[in-house]
C-alpha cells in the first residue's frame, strides 16, 4: 500500500513554501478594527453634535465623507501597526512562523516535535491576541488626544464643520503615520 505519489525533496518543499499567511493577522481581527474604526470616527461625530451644535442634518455630506475617510485611515492604522507589532514580538521572542512550523509538522515523526511546534502555535496565538490589545490601546488613545487637539486648541476658530474635518482627518492621519 505505498503510495505513488513522487517524493519530494526538502529543498523543494522549502522552495515551494507558501509564507503569504505568516503577514496575514486572524480574520477576526479585521472585523474588530473595522467595527473600532466605525466607534472611532463616532467620537468626534459626537463631539461636535453635542459641544458645537453641529446639526447632522443640515450637514450629512461632511460627516459622511469625514467619517468614511476616518474609518479607511485608522482601518489602515490599525492593521499596520498590528503587523508591526506582530513581527517584533515574534522575532523578540524567537517563535516560529506558520509557514515553517507547517513544513516542520509535515515531517515530523517523533511526538516531541509535535508537541512543540503546538506549543509555537499557542504562543503565536498569544502574541497575535497582544498585537490586537496594543494596536487598539496606541491607535485609540493617538487618534483622540490628536482629534481633542485640534478641535479645542488649534483649530477653535474655524467653523464647526471645517474643524470637524481637519480635526478628525489628522487625528486619523496622525495614527497612522506615528509609529
Amino acid at each position: 500500500a505505498r503510495s505513488m505519489a513522487p517524493k519530494t525533496s526538502k529543498k523543494e518543499d522549502w522552495e515551494t513554501l507558501n509564507t503569504d499567511a505568516d503577514a496575514r493577522l486572524p480574520a477576526a481581527h479585521s472585523l474588530i478594527f473595522l467595527v473600532n474604526s466605525a466607534l472611532l470616527a463616532a467620537a468626534p461625530a459626537y463631539l461636535f453634535t453635542a459641544i458645537f451644535d453641529l446639526s447632522p442634518e443640515d450637514n450629512m455630506p461632511v460627516y459622511g465623507g469625514v467619517g468614511a475617510v476616518t474609518v479607511a485611515v485608522v482601518f489602515l492604522a490599525l492593521q499596520t501597526r498590528a503587523k508591526g507589532i506582530r513581527t517584533k514580538l515574534l522575532r523578540s521572542r524567537g517563535v516560529e512562523l506558520e509557514s515553517t512550523s507547517a513544513l516542520k509538522l509535515k515531517d515530523a515523526g517523533d511526538e516531541r516535535v509535535k508537541a512543540k511546534l503546538k506549543e509555537a502555535d499557542k504562543q503565536r496565538s498569544l502574541i497575535n491576541a497582544e498585537a490586537l490589545s496594543l494596536s487598539l490601546a496606541h491607535t485609540n488613545a493617538l487618534f483622540l488626544f490628536v482629534a481633542v487637539l485640534f478641535a479645542f486648541w488649534i483649530m477653535r476658530a474655524s467653523t464647526a464643520p471645517v474643524n470637524l474635518a481637519v480635526s478628525s482627518v489628522t487625528a486619523a492621519a496622525a495614527a497612522y503615520l506615528i509609529r
